[in-house]
């Protein structure tokens, strides 16, 4: 009962302030009425999950928290998705031209992440990844699908639940220019 009422709070709410953020990144969002609301939770959460990860490659280990101030984009992957390993070069190109604002963090899920390492040098990834320990981030998140971004803003809050993989670099950009 109480989904059929999420959505039909979805179905019904319009206007700015949709997902706990401001219209200008509703455009961003990926998914029909029915997965808006499954994340309805976590949108706009000013204390998103943890990372629940171990095996970093390309950086140390981090914490949400070790990155306020900078906004993080959460790539969900997976060493056997098509769609994630041809998406590497374009979030290549996005995390070299944002190094100094944006962190992206590859979370691999556990399923095949025994070939991460390998993956991770054929297929040139230059940002942070981590294995996601036992699905517990991708569960958290309420990840369905791969590729899947997730991003947070520089204060810690949880904007965009989901974002569309070619709006991922619109929403850093409104988030820089403080249009959020």
């Amino acid at each position: 009962m109480k989904a059929l009422v999420k959505v039909a709070l979805v179905l019904t709410f319009s206007g700015p302030g949709l997902w706990g953020q401001d219209s200008s990144l509703e455009s961003a969002f990926e998914g029909d009425a029915v997965k808006r609301a499954r994340l309805a939770d976590l949108q706009g959460t000013e204390k998103p999950p943890p990372l629940i990860v171990d095996s970093w490659v390309n950086s140390e280990a981090m914490s949400l928290a070790d990155l306020k101030g900078k906004i993080v984009v959460l790539d969900f992957w997976a060493t056997w998705c098509g769609p994630c390993l041809r998406a590497v070069p374009h979030t290549n190109q996005l995390a070299e031209k944002y190094k100094d604002q944006v962190v992206f963090i590859g979370v691999c899920s556990t399923r095949g992440a025994e070939k991460m390492a390998e993956t991770i040098a054929k297929s040139d990834i230059k940002y942070p990844v981590c294995k996601d320990v036992d699905n517990k981030t991708k569960n958290a998140y309420e990840v369905n699908g791969f590729p899947d971004y997730y991003i947070i803003d520089q204060n810690g809050k949880l904007v965009v639940a989901d974002c569309q993989n070619a709006k991922v670099e619109e929403v850093i950009e409104t988030l820089l220019k403080g249009d959020s």
